[in-house]
């Protein structure tokens, strides 16, 4: 299982006052239980970059303890706790195609049987790119299949979030489909969350996810901004116009974020706006 996380919003200077904002209320750990490994990926200068904390990391981490004082519009953030794949980076989410992030809460139900189904169904550039042995990494891969074969470039900028949406949804589908041939009974509990930096989506099924709509951050303690500081200080208007949204599978507590109903499809726009559909609607079935 995991903890996953992901933020997109309007100003990539403030991302960080966005995680401490963050921090009392999302978790990077399940209750009680210290992951075996964290990654995180963001967006700077045009590229994707990612940062890992190896097996045998630690301690349970913050947030904006694991990332530091990064610039970027779009952030996932991801705890493991193995359950297919062994203590190697290799297989620390999230994964990353192009400008693409990826980040998956839940496991392949009987993935063993399933995966020689999944990688005979994607092309080979996309089976060459798995480098781990994880179910999460090869779920990725078929949804970029799925993208790409319902007629959308994975380098469009301009991406729907509704297409993006729907794809994700098809690729928990489509594993159905795959566990159901590989005789597989059991359904996969799957939470997804994918971005190519401008657009968010995900999927909760059998896994919880939350979101948020966050609008400025003043208070902000990063830069000792609050309600004395004076109109005249550069640093107030960004912080009091800033916006994002926030999805998370493991909160600490609860203050303005909204369950993500069971079986459902979230899409967020470049303007934040939040679309949540039934999973078998967003598929387009």
């Amino acid at each position: 299982m995991a903890a996953a996380v992901a933020v997109i919003q309007t100003d990539p200077s403030l991302l960080a006052c966005q995680l401490r904002r963050l921090d009392p209320h999302v978790s990077l750990s399940e209750p009680g239980r210290a992951p075996d490994a964290y990654g995180f990926g963001y967006y700077s200068s045009g590229g994707v970059l990612i940062g890992k904390r190896p097996s045998g990391a630690p301690s349970l981490l913050r947030l904006s303890g694991l990332t530091g004082a990064i610039h970027s519009e779009a952030l996932v953030a991801h705890a493991r706790y193995a359950t297919v794949g062994g203590l190697k980076d290799e297989n620390t989410h999230p994964f990353r195609y192009r400008r693409w992030l990826f980040a998956q809460d839940g496991t392949v139900e009987g993935f063993a049987q399933v995966r020689p189904l999944l990688l005979a169904a994607v092309p080979d550039h996309l089976r060459r790119h798995v480098e781990g042995e994880t179910d999460a990494e090869h779920v990725f891969v078929a949804f970029l299949d799925l993208l790409k074969k319902a007629g959308h470039e994975l380098d469009d900028y301009d991406l729907e979030p509704a297409a993006a949406a729907q794809a994700l949804a098809r690729t928990v589908r489509q594993v159905d489909a795959w566990c159901r041939e590989a005789g597989v009974q059991r359904t996969s509990a799957l939470t997804l969350l994918a971005t190519n930096g401008r657009i968010l989506v995900a999927v909760r099924r059998g896994r919880p996810l939350h979101y948020a709509l966050l609008e400025g951050i003043v208070p902000c303690a990063l830069h000792d901004i609050d309600a004395a500081t004076p109109e005249s200080d550069p640093r107030l208007r960004a912080h009091r116009v800033v916006k994002a949204v926030c999805m998370a599978s493991q909160l600490q507590q609860q203050n303005g974020f909204i369950e993500v109903p069971e079986g459902s499809a979230v899409a967020v726009s470049r303007a934040l706006q939040v679309t949540v559909s039934p999973l078998g609607a967003a598929a387009g079935a």
